[in-house]
């Protein structure tokens, strides 16, 4: 369904890195306003906060949109996608993951990879403000990982609205995905990743006295990040166990509800690799394009969205075709 119109990546940006970087620096939408604000109450105190943004007629359907590492629900990517589908009618919903955008200060505790329990929670919530209305979820990058994991693992429950999911650019095996980023071609990469989760760090010492001191000053690469703070503040042995436990490819057996992982060959920091002897599952369409980077897919030409957002037009796409074709599965 997504191949109607095959991604080709734009001849003036080659490569995963110029895919990487333009497709998340151009066309950058400013803040969207949002209508409604919710906080979800976690099961240890923490604070969860969505965003909703209603359409200007009848909804049909609700998109949960979750941002990636180190950003929040004004990432570019997620508030390009928002008027797409609000012009659709949907619904649209954008989570800040623990401590992110106006969740900031009312979380404690880190969001990581394995937080598959937020997840659950942020779907629960959507559902019970909007029970019989179908839900499409998307989830990029780390949070791909996370939606992809509580999808197959079946720990937390999976609210019965859910209709499809789609994965974008999901580093799903933790490991090799961390090696890559310590390559020198990611070192900017690597160094924005601290530096931002460095910046998230000191803001919890700010606001919860009793937050540990972590070794900020001994974390370089974002590896060390989930050597030193990721995994002993999450009861993990080290950044290795982490990845192990938390790595979503080990669950997609399970996966029972529709779901598309849109990915590229050329991502600079989930190599293609990653993809490699992924679990036969029907439910499940990996769709590895040559081109796009993380997060990118800048197309050759405009799609019918107008735009060269190749990714936009694919996850309206997806959605579009799941609510016009499937009802919600119950778990």
């Amino acid at each position: 369904m997504l191949d109607s119109i095959p991604f080709q990546p734009a001849w003036w940006a080659p490569g995963g890195h110029l895919q990487t970087i333009i497709g998340y620096y151009s066309a950058r939408k400013a803040s969207v306003q949002h209508d409604r604000v919710h906080k979800v109450q976690l099961d240890d105190g923490d604070t969860i906060v969505l965003l909703e943004n209603r359409p200007a007629k009848q909804a049909r359907g609700a998109i949960l949109l979750m941002h990636g590492l180190g950003s929040d629900a004004e990432a570019p990517y997620i508030n390009r996608l928002v008027p797409l589908f609000l012009q659709k009618n949907w619904l649209v919903f954008r989570l800040n993951h623990r401590g992110a955008g106006l969740g900031e200060g009312l979380a404690k505790n880190l969001y990581h990879s394995g937080r598959s329990e937020d997840v659950s929670a942020a779907m629960q919530m959507v559902a019970a403000l909007q029970p019989e209305m179908p839900l499409v979820a998307a989830g990029f990058s780390l949070s791909g990982n996370m939606l992809l994991k509580l999808l197959g693992e079946h720990a937390q429950p999976i609210a019965d609205t859910v209709l499809a999911a789609v994965a974008i650019n999901p580093p799903i095996d933790l490991s090799l995905c961390a090696r890559a980023l310590r390559k020198k071609s990611n070192l900017l990469y690597d160094l924005r990743f601290v530096r931002m989760l460095k910046t998230a760090m000191k803001k919890r010492m700010q606001d919860f006295g009793d937050f540990p001191k972590v070794p900020l000053y001994e974390i370089r690469t974002l590896y060390d990040f989930d050597e030193l703070i990721t995994a002993p503040l999450n009861g993990f042995a080290d950044a290795e166990d982490y990845y192990a436990k938390c790595n979503a490819k080990q669950f997609l057996a399970n996966v029972t509800i529709p779901t598309v992982i849109i990915a590229s060959d050329d991502d600079p920091f989930v190599p293609k690799q990653t993809f490699d002897n992924l679990p036969a599952n029907d439910n499940i369409e990996l769709l590895l394009t040559r081109s796009g980077g993380h997060v990118g897919f800048v197309h050759a030409r405009k799609t019918p969205l107008g735009s060269r957002k190749w990714l936009e037009y694919a996850i309206v796409q997806y959605a579009t075709h799941m609510l016009e074709t499937l009802k919600p599965k119950r778990i």
